[in-house]
């Protein structure tokens, strides 16, 4: 078992890597409030600015009953003054128990995420350094929600939090580059699945997330890890996308688990979509959407050896498929939009160029 200290020193010193002064907020809930302050003594130790910002089950929930829809959409003071000043967050997490977000109406989760749309705006212009740490995720209430056996889940995002970082940073380049060549790309799988696109090639390079914000990244502005790490991103030539892309993994969201999504594509547009169960799930805020809410957008491949899918870190185990629809700037892509969501495969196929990346699900480029 990794303990809160070690991992707070990888966080900080491997990932984070904050200089003297920087300030840094780190979001927690209580219970990750030991990792928080293990955070906050090693960015102490480094001399950073470090903040602890603590939020509640009852807080969070709390929103939902208190605020008019109208509250819900106006973005919060904190989030974009933080920005003014805030060079790195780390995130812990969200609520311990995801069971109230099933009771919850959509209308109340789409008026929160309209809200964040203008810290969401923000960002993209100042860029702060972000850790997300997926073991505030793991809690046996959100196991209980999403029938996830908690010892193997746990077990697993420690092992792949603890993977060898120089091994994944080399696996890493020879994805992006791979993911940085002009090429047409098929995405295949026994479940339906039969998507085409062309990546941009120079114009859009890949961003690896191998864990850690290095100068190099920093220069290119890529300044989001999570942990696990292990996966590349790229935003594809958006109208290029043909044909259709179906889940085999059900993806969790809102308290619920969203089994069998589908979408199909014509001209870059997902003109059909369907999911075989819970599929309003993935869509809060769809209807009052602006932009380029349908639009295809991104791209990503695992390649983290020791993270597994059908949990909830599904988009970094090696050889899982990601693909998603709305806003992509945050990649470097061109749709704009207040809305999205991405769709995910364990099993797929992958040909980049002619050459097989994935093979049913197995990283083998």
């Amino acid at each position: 078992m990794v303990t809160a200290q070690t991992l707070a020193r990888s966080i900080v010193r491997d990932s984070l890597r904050p200089k003297e002064y920087e300030p840094v907020l780190i979001s927690t809930y209580p219970h990750t409030i030991e990792l928080a302050e293990e955070i906050t003594l090693e960015c102490q130790k480094l001399g950073a600015d470090p903040l602890m910002l603590l939020d509640t089950d009852k807080a969070f929930y709390g929103q939902f009953r208190n605020f008019s829809d109208e509250n819900l959409r106006k973005c919060s003071s904190h989030c974009t003054g933080l920005l003014e000043y805030a060079r790195s967050y780390v995130w812990l997490g969200g609520p311990r128990d995801p069971a109230p977000m099933a009771r919850t109406p959509k209308e109340k989760f789409a008026a929160m995420y309209a809200g964040e749309q203008a810290h969401y705006e923000k960002s993209l212009v100042k860029k702060p350094k972000n850790v997300g740490v997926a073991i505030g995720q793991v809690t046996r209430e959100r196991a209980k929600v999403y029938r996830l056996n908690y010892a193997k889940w746990r077990a697993m995002v420690e092992s792949a939090v603890a993977v060898d970082y120089r091994k994944l940073e080399a696996t890493g380049r020879r994805a992006a580059a791979l993911l940085s060549s002009e090429a047409d790309v098929r995405i295949t799988a026994d479940n339906g699945t039969d998507l085409r696109f062309r990546l941009a090639g120079a114009a859009r390079r890949a961003e690896v997330d191998d864990g850690v914000i290095s100068d190099e990244d920093l220069a290119l502005g890529a300044t989001d890890v999570s942990l696990p790490a292990g996966e590349v991103w790229v935003a594809p030539v958006e109208a290029s996308a043909q044909g259709t892309f179906v889940s085999d993994l059900a993806v969790p969201q809102m308290g619920r688990l969203i089994e069998g999504l589908s979408w199909t594509f014509k001209d870059g547009h997902a003109v059909e979509i369907s999911a075989k169960r819970n599929l309003a799930a993935s869509q809060a805020g769809w209807e009052d959407a602006t932009g380029a809410r349908d639009m295809f957008g991104r791209l990503a491949i695992g390649f983290n050896p020791r993270a597994q899918a059908g949990f909830l870190q599904n988009s970094v185990a090696a050889g899982a498929v990601t693909i998603g629809i709305g806003d992509n700037r945050d990649i470097g892509g061109a749709n704009e939009s207040s809305y999205g969501f991405v769709n995910q495969l364990a099993s797929a196929t992958v040909e980049v160029g002619g050459r097989t990346a994935v093979d049913h699900g197995k990283w083998v480029a």
